[in-house]
């Protein structure tokens, strides 16, 4: 063991951290056992689930506003897809949706964003934002529309509609609406991104692994691979680096990711969650 190591556990005794397999299998299993990357969502946090989804929340956030900035806010299209019949299962849904932007969305519109909401009453819809291809927001009058006057709307943005009531039944959806976007690029973000945070408030145990967001190939520039800037996060790293020098120690060879990798496999954080956080980190 180093100095470096043996610095870190000043209040450990020798024997416990010789006996360290106790606790964790380091040592007597290093063949089976994995450690956490800065990669991974585990942290330093109360609700892990809660920074999870966060983090897609965020995700899909920056993602919407480098696709209104890509294409354009005037040629984007909120779309919104209800079933006709009272849909409550993630999978029926999701098969119809994904017939959907198979045979008309990726066609029509190529590129797209897709986020699934559950309603409190339980039923499932979905709101898209597709890249139209053309101006669909120049002097269409929010305000009149929402009074039932759609005398604003371009002729191509009711080609739209008419298109839309023509095909949805055919893939048994009811009512669509096809809207402008009204507001900045960065309020949409915000505004499409919320709609993690309201699916979960109303979640079923069956939407555990159901696709939350779809992107078109090109729509993604950000995934949820990352770590917020928090103290929680600043102490794991801190906790995984003194658990690196640990497992030097003892085989010999650099406190590296790739050295973990190798001695220890690639599930480390699953199995030493528990054991990372009880290490103390140096002032």
């Amino acid at each position: 063991m180093n100095n470096y190591t043996r610095k870190i556990h000043e209040g450990q005794s020798m024997s416990e951290l010789e006996n360290v397999s106790q606790s964790s299998p380091l040592g007597e299993h290093c063949e089976n056992i994995s450690l956490p990357c800065l990669y991974s969502n585990i942290s330093i946090e109360n609700d892990t689930k809660s920074s999870q989804f966060r983090k897609s929340a965020n995700a899909l956030s920056w993602n919407v506003q480098h696709f209104a900035l890509r294409f354009g806010l005037e040629n984007l299209g909120f779309l919104t897809l209800t079933f006709k019949d009272h849909v409550l299962c993630v999978k029926e849904a999701q098969k119809r949706l994904n017939s959907l932007l198979s045979n008309v969305i990726k066609p029509r519109y190529t590129d797209y964003v897709g986020v699934l909401e559950r309603q409190k009453s339980g039923r499932i819809h979905y709101h898209l934002l597709v890249n139209v291809g053309f101006d669909i927001k120049t002097g269409f009058d929010f305000d009149s529309v929402s009074k039932k006057d759609y005398s604003s709307a371009s002729k191509n943005l009711r080609n739209e509609w008419s298109f839309w009531r023509k095909v949805a039944p055919k893939y048994r959806f009811g009512r669509t609406e096809l809207m402008p976007v009204k507001s900045s690029t960065e309020a949409i973000g915000r505004y499409v991104g919320k709609y993690i945070g309201k699916h979960m408030e109303s979640r079923n145990k069956e939407d555990r692994n159901a696709r939350l967001v779809r992107y078109s190939k090109n729509a993604r520039v950000c995934s949820t691979r990352f770590m917020f800037v928090t103290d929680g996060s600043a102490e794991w790293r801190a906790k995984v680096s003194v658990f690196a020098e640990l497992v030097s120690a003892r085989t010999g060879k650099p406190p590296t990711f790739e050295t973990l990798r190798e001695e220890l496999g690639p599930r480390w954080a699953h199995n030493h969650r528990e054991y990372i956080l009880s290490l103390p980190v140096l002032s």
